[in-house]
């Protein structure tokens, strides 16, 4: 399995100077399982960077689109994914129901309140809304994703995927500490042993207050989670639009610092545009002698 982030930024995105070593697109990921089948993590205007990469690297795009909720931060990139306006393009949504509905308003809907000049059955590819993880795990060349509601205004999804041995865990806009909903525990319980988390950490402890019941976590709150679960990697998403290369540094510094020299502590990455991880991982070493002629 192997992931790839084309988007990393949350609420809004945020091009720009400041923004250019983690990425300014909101939350896109690209997953690609060992069978060579293409999974997507929502629609964030990442996607569309992922659509010029697939044009010129996949002849044929066949795709599961997995939504975890329908804030607009999430979906507003899928008018501008080049393969939507294939014919030889298959998409399978599935996720937070409300999600794919959300979805379809983003374009013109024949009754004049649409946001894009193109209606929704006018796009050439084939897009079908299957609705299985809302109802129970999915099997997908036999890597089983299941789903867990999380704590965000209107509702969404994190979702857990196994592949052999290994597992990864995403859970975006989602709310640790919120005193309703879905407790700590339950979350320990979803990430338990995965070898890879990706977690919501847009606030410091110190903004909270102003900002309790939006639906994001702390890094410190990510960290905690990441360490009783036994993660063994954690990196933090969704970064606040407003938050500089610099500002995002510091925070994975003191990330960092939070587990440094504690035996069995996960390693912490920041999410950045461009980045990948294998799973499972390949230790540089050996990475370098497969390289070697």
């Amino acid at each position: 399995m192997e992931i790839r982030f084309w988007g990393t930024r949350g609420s809004i995105p945020s091009p720009g100077p400041q923004t250019l070593h983690f990425g300014g697109n909101t939350t896109c990921v690209e997953i690609l399982l060992d069978s060579g089948r293409r999974i997507i993590i929502d629609a964030g205007t990442g996607i569309r960077v992922l659509g010029e990469h697939l044009k010129t690297s996949t002849a044929t795009v066949r795709m599961h689109l997995l939504l975890t909720h329908n804030h607009w931060d999430h979906l507003l990139g899928l008018p501008f994914f080049d393969p939507i306006y294939r014919e030889d393009t298959e998409i399978l949504i599935d996720g937070w129901p409300l999600a794919f509905q959300a979805l379809t308003r983003v374009f013109d809907d024949h009754m004049g309140d649409g946001f894009f000049p193109v209606a929704f059955d006018q796009l050439k590819a084939r897009i079908s809304f299957i609705n299985r993880l809302a109802r129970g795990p999915l099997v997908l060349d036999d890597v089983l994703i299941e789903a867990m509601p999380v704590n965000h205004p209107q509702g969404c999804l994190g979702f857990r995927l196994r592949e052999g041995n290994h597992t990864l865990v995403f859970i975006t806009d989602n709310e640790l500490g919120h005193d309703e909903g879905r407790r700590f525990r339950d979350f320990v319980r979803f990430a338990q042993d995965c070898h890879l988390l990706i977690h919501d950490a847009q606030y410091l402890p110190e903004e909270m207050p102003e900002h309790r019941g939006w639906g994001h976590s702390t890094y410190e709150e990510a960290v905690r989670l990441a360490v009783e679960a036994k993660a063994k990697r954690l990196v933090l998403t969704h970064h606040d639009p407003g938050r500089s290369d610099a500002e995002v540094k510091l925070i994975l510094q003191a990330a960092r610092k939070l587990v440094s020299g504690k035996r069995g502590s996960p390693k912490i990455d920041a999410a950045r545009e461009g980045a990948s991880y294998r799973l499972p991982e390949v230790h540089p070493e050996a990475r370098r002698q497969a390289a070697s002629p």
